[in-house]
């Protein structure tokens, strides 16, 4: 077919959270951008869609749920996103883990309030963890200026601010070098002895194997949670990149659905716009690129564009070396979910249809791991459960619910293929839930689960990874996704990368979009201004070649 050629000064590939955080900074700052998308719906993993043809009333989160680190940004301002839209519904307590017999622990911004409730169990255990959230809270003074900041070039103002606030805090901040260097696990039983608080912080947040070294670092969440406290968003969590997309739109910009990009045009070495799958060609001098940088070097670059040792560090981008993949379950139910029997042993009034709930113990996790990298499906699957329709109602017909299920320990390679144990992983997880949550066993009208070739589908990402690159502990900052690639501009003029696989990490943040559009405009500030001095230098020459 004949190629209809458009004018862009920008073009993003993704129309996932990030994907619109950028485009909505690129067009406020006056660019022309247009996001491509390749499915037929917005929003990526964000995405909040009726899936269930017979239960088109429930609306179903198909990824991300809860947000922590977007709090802790100015893009909800910057973007006046709640001009268009935008409502946040905090979620505090953060995380509860239930005991079989009744109990539970609650896990609250105020850490005061977790220690209280801790003293239950230990009084020993209530100290430690007071100990631990003070360190983590002076850690969050640094953490928080780097991560929502560039990963190589921080601002000089975020590096003098914090030389006095390490060195104010250096005694909180000491214990927190062995998150760097201790295990998972072994900085869990190192510290604390009470069964609820060890299956809770095994559950809080798996990334990796629990057992190596370096992967206590995943801890930060809690205290990235204390800090900013954690919400979800009103209608659900597509309402976020939804009001991002109206942001965007309101500064002239258009989203493009069903829009695959199938390669990178190039001319002269420098990007000169994108074909799509259909034949079409868009042209713009930059394009910016949300989806897996992976994908986006290998497979959307032509070969041959990036040197030999750049193409080799872009193919060795890891997305399946920590061998665990995600299991996700979502459930449209024709009734209300409740937890009787751990709603009566509370007393504070807390409803625990609300908050994420875990029930699993830190040997349930243990051994989950060891099968998950052993390519065992694990028995039992450990995760965590939420009801969404229970904090916001808009989400589900009156008197039913929606149910949202999450595993990061299931094996990347299986020995026994997800097809064949698709529905038999489903029938374990929701008959150990159903332990928990009354009703879960009795009420389902429509349930899908998803393991890695469905959310390699959905979502287009390598190996079904939804962090785009392995969150392995030397994977982030300036060597997310590789080394010579953790600036969010590529070697390659004109190319910028972004979304989950790019600084800080995965997860709801908007953080990678915003920082590669400040970082784009800024790149192509300096290039407009090498170009008018090249002209005037060249106008110069002429004239004082034709004086002579």
């Amino acid at each position: 077919m004949i190629s209809k050629k458009t004018d862009h000064d920008v073009i993003v590939i993704g129309a996932g959270h990030n994907g619109l955080t950028a485009a909505a900074y690129l067009a406020k700052a006056g660019q022309r951008v247009v996001v491509l998308e390749a499915s037929p719906t917005s929003g990526g993993m964000l995405g909040t869609n009726a899936i269930f043809a017979d239960a088109p009333d429930h609306l179903i989160n198909e990824g991300g749920i809860q947000a922590s680190m977007f709090r802790a940004t100015t893009i909800e301002a910057d973007l006046e996103l709640q001009r268009h839209g935008l409502k946040q519904i905090i979620a505090d307590p953060f995380h509860v883990h239930l005991d079989p017999e009744g109990p539970s622990l609650a896990f609250w911004k105020d850490p005061a309030r977790t220690a209280e409730e801790l003293k239950y169990f230990s009084r020993k255990d209530a100290r430690a963890y007071l100990e631990f959230s003070q360190s983590l809270d002076a850690a969050m003074d640094l953490v928080i200026p780097y991560m929502t900041g560039h990963p190589t070039r921080p601002s000089g103002k975020t590096i003098l601010n914090a030389i006095p606030v390490a060195a104010r805090r250096r005694k909180d901040l000491l214990p927190l070098t062995s998150l760097l260097t201790r295990s998972h696990a072994e900085f869990i039983t190192e510290r604390f002895d009470s069964p609820l608080i060890r299956g809770a912080l095994a559950s809080m947040p798996p990334f990796c194997w629990m057992t190596q070294d370096g992967t206590a670092w995943a801890l930060i969440y809690i205290g990235m949670c204390q800090r900013t406290n954690s919400a979800r968003m009103a209608g659900g969590s597509g309402a976020l990149p939804a009001a991002m997309q109206r942001s965007f739109e309101a500064h002239g910009g258009t989203v493009r659905l069903s829009a695959r990009v199938d390669e990178l045009l190039l001319d002269g070495g420098r990007i000169s716009g994108v074909r799509l799958d259909t034949g079409e060609e868009l042209r713009a001098p930059y394009v910016l690129a949300s989806c897996s940088p992976k994908a986006t070097l290998c497979d959307l670059l032509p070969r041959g564009v990036l040197d030999d040792t750049m193409q080799r560090r872009a193919d060795a981008i890891p997305v399946d070396v920590v061998e665990a993949a995600t299991l996700k379950i979502d459930v449209a139910l024709d009734g209300q979910l409740t937890l009787s029997r751990h709603q009566k042993w509370r007393k504070d009034g807390l409803n625990l249809r609300e908050p994420i709930v875990a029930w699993q113990t830190f040997e349930d996790h243990i051994k989950a791991w060891e099968d998950t990298i052993a390519g065992r499906w694990p028995d039992p699957i450990c995760g965590i459960g939420i009801i969404p329709s229970a904090l916001d109602p808009t989400q589900a017909p009156a008197g039913k619910d929606t149910f949202w299920y999450w595993s990061g320990i299931t094996p990347a390679h299986p020995k026994e293929s997800w097809e064949d144990m698709r529905e038999t992983i489903g029938d374990r997880a929701l008959k150990a839930a159903a332990d928990y949550y009354a009703g879960l066993d009795s009420m389902v009208l429509e349930r899908r689960v998803f393991n890695i070739p469905d959310l390699q589908t959905r979502f287009n990402v390598p190996g079904g990874n939804v962090y785009h690159v392995d969150p392995a502990s030397m994977r982030f900052g300036p060597l997310r996704p590789a080394t010579g690639f953790g600036s969010y501009h590529t070697p390659v003029p004109g190319l910028f990368l972004s979304g989950a696989g790019t600084h800080p990490t995965g997860g709801i943040s908007g953080i990678p979009g915003q920082q590669a559009a400040k970082w784009l405009l800024k790149k192509k500030r300096a290039n407009g201004l090498i170009a008018r001095a090249k002209t005037r230098l060249a106008a110069a020459k002429s004239k004082k070649n034709g004086q002579r």
